[in-house]
């Protein structure tokens, strides 16, 4: 690569055009989730939920039903767990490609392989095939009406709600092993604070299958690196590690690869003191210098994957932000304030369902030229719609 040095603006354009938040695109939901490597489920209820506002952000008149009839009518996209461990929804062709590529990441002490292993016996395949067994007739069960069916509900809930330990019996373990391999799917999501999952065969679906179940944990994991490179625009391993949960160790030599394929190149110089790598597909789109439609206002969730590593947001947007997840009361949920390509403040805001009011609780911007942007408040009255809310409430 030439000894140009970029201007941080247009590094800027890369990133927020890789991920979809430079402008507002028309692709399908699957498309857009392939490209920015899934959507973190998160099920804090302040706002909508962070999947929800992730897409809201970055497809053109999204609506929240949108979502719903992909992931759980049509399952273009799929729930499963993968980077660190957590929940995220990722196209349901590139299923297998996640699953293998995260087996190996270790998180509460254990990966998903070695959890898997450890149930592997001949009293744990018979569980899960008589659970198999009771759930082939229906179209859709949650947990609970699993277990009221098998008359299990009292040693669920002693296992679930009381934690009683010598109520973890092998049909459990069988449960939560077919949702792990997904041979137990969410198939829909019922109302209420939480969202309770409602689970249905695979085999159930109809003619569904993984794509790329064949592949190998470590062509697995090179793929989804690269996959990561593309979709967070210009970044390094350590970013890459802190949003997959891959080691650092590990991948370093998965750059090299790419690096020595001509997949990604390394910029020529350190922003900061770092050097920082670019997928090959993104280099024209730098030199052409995008131009920025400053009128695009973008409000991002604190879950969300261009916020998630705040050393990378400070090298690149100049731009950190904190938040109080698990606080009941006075709980911050700021919603950072992306204007062009810039992070120019942030919002503190709930929604209140059950009276239909989207709540300020606090705007705070940080950059004083944006402090009158008309494009704010436009974003707010959008939001609110998307929330279907019926009155803004600005506390002061």
């Amino acid at each position: 690569m030439s000894n140009t040095i970029y201007d941080i603006n247009d590094i800027r354009n890369i990133i927020l055009d890789s991920q979809h938040l430079l402008k507002k695109s028309s692709d399908s939901i699957e498309d857009i989730v392939s490209d920015i490597c899934g959507l973190q489920y998160d099920p804090n209820p302040t706002i909508h939920l962070n999947q929800y506002m992730m897409l809201w952000n970055r497809k053109k008149d999204f609506k929240a039903e949108q979502l719903d009839i992909a992931a759980y009518k049509d399952f273009k996209v799929v729930e499963t767990w993968t980077f660190k461990r957590n929940m995220f929804l990722i196209p349901s062709n590139e299923y297998s490609l996640y699953k293998n590529a995260a087996k190996g990441i270790v998180r509460w002490g254990a990966s998903d392989e070695s959890w898997l292993a450890a149930g592997d016996s001949p009293e744990i395949q018979a569980a899960e095939k008589k659970l198999k067994e009771s759930l082939i007739e229906f179209d859709g069960l949650t947990a609970n009406q699993i277990w009221e069916n098998l008359n299990l509900s009292y040693e669920w809930d002693k296992y679930r709600r009381e934690h009683d330990q010598s109520y973890n019996l092998p049909i459990f373990r069988a449960f939560y092993r077919l949702t792990r391999r997904g041979d137990l799917l969410t198939c829909g999501r019922n109302p209420g604070t939480f969202r309770e999952p409602v689970f249905i065969l695979k085999e159930k679906v109809g003619s569904f299958d993984w794509t790329n179940d064949s592949i190998d944990e470590k062509q697995a994991i090179k793929c989804i690196v690269e996959k990561l490179i593309a979709s967070l625009g210009v970044t390094d391993p350590v970013h890459v590690s802190h949003i997959s949960g891959f080691k650092t160790a590990d991948i370093l030599p998965v750059f090299e690869e790419l690096k020595s394929e001509n997949k990604i190149l390394q910029l020529s110089y350190k922003i900061g003191r770092k050097y920082y790598y670019i997928h090959s597909s993104k280099i024209q789109l730098l030199n052409e210098k995008a131009a920025v439609n400053c009128c695009e206002v973008r409000l991002i969730s604190p879950m969300d994957t261009i916020v998630r590593d705040k050393t990378w947001l400070k090298a690149f947007f100049d731009y950190s932000f904190s938040f109080e997840y698990f606080k009941k009361k006075g709980m911050k949920w700021p919603l950072s304030i992306i204007v062009g390509n810039q992070f120019v403040g942030y919002l503190d805001c709930k929604m209140d369902w059950r009276t239909k009011k989207f709540i300020i609780k606090e705007r705070n911007i940080f950059n004083p030229d944006f402090n009158d942007y008309k494009g704010i408040d436009v974003a707010i009255e959008e939001l609110a719609a998307f929330h279907e809310a019926k009155e803004i409430v600005k506390k002061a």
